[in-house]
């Protein structure tokens, strides 16, 4: 009978420890790719969960509204929707809400009419807000480029098509349909962008031309910027005094409030933006929505995902989708 010599029992070794190789390498392969599917199979999970907690959140604001429209005919900052709550826990993760009234803010959809003409009056109350916040009110002019309809250059600081040489793409010729937009105009860089966003906002103009700015809500300076008499301690006084039951309330025997448009002002608030934060596992949903209440009717404007608390968001859809909430 033959005897293996030892040059055959080490070839036969070799083989046998490539085989545990080959397997061993197989089973560590094997278990990452179960790890993996595990994985996917976590965060698609986790990222369904993060959705439905968001539209929770957000039917939630939406009856919180709702029941506040009902109840009351203004809007303050002491109401219940404007307070700020703690994250929510739920199963093994959590989900935020807040709601802010849009009609704080200074729609900069107004500079200009449906016809693409510019409105004088919210032009000269945008560039007080401008000067307000330190930045050079010539980009206000590059923005009504980018809206109105002319090919004229605006101001000293237009900018028509010309000024986009070194770019892809031309002035748009109409309204802002998200906030991101701006950073597609001359000079609007992140810094500037961001300093907006505490005062102005983007949203559909109502069927009157322009969005009342709500006086028991603003803050200071758009208080200032849509009335070019008041000084920084009248608007402290005047939010000291809040909330008022009316328009002429507040600027009853007010020297800074003579040849104010009260039309400008409002008591109340009919746009809302609310922001939801849902976190499950490694997934977290930021998402913004544009809500308008009317009549008691709460209708969705639009939705998209937010950067976080400190950024601006990403809007998905524009300012024409339209859908009744519950």
């Amino acid at each position: 009978m033959h005897r293996p010599d030892q040059g055959e029992r080490g070839a036969a070794l070799i083989i046998v420890l490539g085989l545990v190789a080959l397997i061993s390498t197989w089973a560590v392969n094997a278990a990452y790719e179960d790890m993996l599917s595990l994985r996917r199979a976590e965060n698609s999970q986790n990222a369904m969960r993060a959705e439905q907690a968001s539209q929770s959140a957000l039917i939630l604001s939406a009856k919180i509204l709702r029941e506040d429209g009902n109840d009351s005919q203004t809007d303050d900052l002491d109401e219940t929707w404007a307070q700020d709550s703690p994250p929510f826990p739920i199963d093994d993760g959590s989900v935020f809400g807040r709601i802010v009234d849009a009609n704080r803010f200074i729609n900069l959809n107004t500079l200009v009419d449906k016809n693409g003409k510019v409105a004088p009056v919210v032009e000269k109350q945008v560039k007080a807000l401008f000067t307000l916040l330190e930045l050079d009110n010539g980009l206000v002019d590059a923005l009504i480029d980018w809206m109105d309809a002319d090919d004229r250059p605006h101001g000293a600081g237009g900018a028509e098509d010309s000024a986009y040489y070194d770019q892809d793409y031309h002035v748009k010729n109409a309204r802002l349909d998200r906030w991101q937009e701006l950073r597609l105009i001359r000079g609007f860089d992140k810094k500037t962008v961001q300093l907006l966003a505490s005062v102005a906002v983007v949203r559909n103009v109502p069927g009157n031309g322009f969005s009342a700015v709500n006086i028991n809500t603003a803050g200071a300076k758009v208080l200032m910027a849509i009335m070019p008499e008041m000084t920084a301690a009248d608007a402290e006084n005047l939010i000291g005094e809040r909330p008022f039951d009316s328009v002429a309330a507040a600027l009853q025997n007010k020297p800074w409030a003579k040849g104010v448009n009260q039309a400008y002002l409002s008591v109340a608030s009919d746009t809302f933006m609310v922001r939801t934060e849902a976190a499950f596992g490694r997934v977290v949903l930021r998402e913004k929505f544009m809500l308008a209440r009317q009549s008691g009717k709460i209708t969705l404007l639009s939705v998209g995902r937010a950067e976080r608390e400190s950024g601006p968001e990403k809007t998905i859809s524009n300012l024409d989708t339209q859908a009744a909430l519950p």
